[in-house]
């Protein structure tokens, strides 16, 4: 099948090759929407498809963004890069997916690749606690924007939910439903500003009522399991608040296999919801994250800078939806 060409696109839409480069770049200047509708319906009627490297070379863009999560086989990473594609898609740039593992190391390596590939814009969830383990893409003048997580000190923009109030929400009901003890079961926090966050969140709402609270950190499903079988030897009436969807859902799979009935033996609530915890048991109390909304304002702000050159507030907030249950 033969290759269409620029110059035929031109010469069938009636106007130059520098008007339909205008148009493929987003640069329509004091183009008429007349003009710009009759070469959109060319484009499609003639099948064409730019040569992005091509356009690149011309242009000076690569239109890429780089996009590095810290763990992929997460549902909040499946929904995140779904709202930063519809985005980017929109605005005519490409993304290239990368999956740091919750490796610091290996993060920094893909970091340098995506530089190497003459990205123009990165969206990161940091797998680093530190800032001054980004400072080498500041010195790339390349654009970085931070989804889910912080750095600290605070430098880049960042797109992130309201941790600390849905958090105290949740645990403020579970008070006055009269619960003693509270437990919350986390993967590691040290590298991760939004488990310290909302582990941070818990202890002080349960202590400032005069209640126990213990902060446990798992790195196993047997860890895990461990944690869970201490927790249910406690006399107390007791809560179970998971740091993030992946240890609810696990937390829920020990319960549910052990035939624990929720919430009167123990409660449980955390993020993520995902639409799941509606179908397990009476229902799971859990705080939503808007994770392909975060997406997609992440992207939106991140072409802002790329685009306009436009300096961006530090922090955007997307707030989380409290699905009310019955576990707790």
């Amino acid at each position: 099948m033969k290759k269409i060409t620029i110059k035929e696109v031109a010469e069938a839409a009636g106007v130059s090759k520098t008007t339909i480069s205008r148009f493929l770049n987003h640069n329509y200047g004091n183009m008429s929407k007349e003009t710009k509708e009759r070469i959109a319906e060319v484009i499609q009627r003639l099948g064409y498809r730019p040569s992005k490297q091509a356009q690149a070379l011309k242009s000076k863009h690569s239109y890429l963004i780089g996009v590095v999560v810290a763990d992929i086989s997460n549902m909040y990473s499946s929904l995140l890069l779904k709202g930063i594609g519809t985005i980017l898609e929109r605005s005519g740039f490409q993304m290239i997916i990368m999956d740091a593992g919750n490796s610091v190391s290996r993060e920094k390596e893909l970091l340098q690749r995506l530089l190497d590939q003459s990205v123009e814009g990165i969206i990161l969830q940091p797998s680093a606690r530190q800032s001054e383990q980004y400072e080498f893409i500041k010195k790339h003048n390349i654009p970085l924007l931070l989804v889910d997580r912080q750095t600290e000190p605070k430098q880049w923009p960042s797109v992130l939910t309201n941790n600390v109030t849905a958090t105290k929400e949740v645990l403020e009901k579970a008070l006055k439903q009269g619960y003693e003890e509270f437990f919350v079961l986390s993967e590691p926090i040290k590298n991760v500003s939004t488990r310290e966050l909302r582990s941070q969140t818990v202890v002080q709402t349960v202590l400032a009522a005069n209640k126990k609270c213990q902060v446990i950190e798992v790195n196993s499903k047997e860890e895990l399991i461990k944690a869970i079988d201490t927790i249910l030897t406690k006399p107390h009436k007791k809560l179970l608040f998971a740091s993030n969807g992946r240890v609810l859902m696990e937390s829920l799979t020990v319960l549910i296999n052990k035939e624990i009935t929720l919430p009167d033996e123990i409660g449980i609530t955390g993020f993520d919801d995902w639409s799941l915890t509606a179908l397990v048991g009476p229902g799971i109390t859990s705080i939503e994250q808007p994770s392909q909304k975060i997406g997609e304002v992440a992207a939106a702000e991140l072409l802002k800078i790329v685009v306009e050159n436009s300096e961006q507030p530090a922090e955007f907030i997307v707030p989380s939806t409290i699905r009310w249950r019955k576990s707790v």
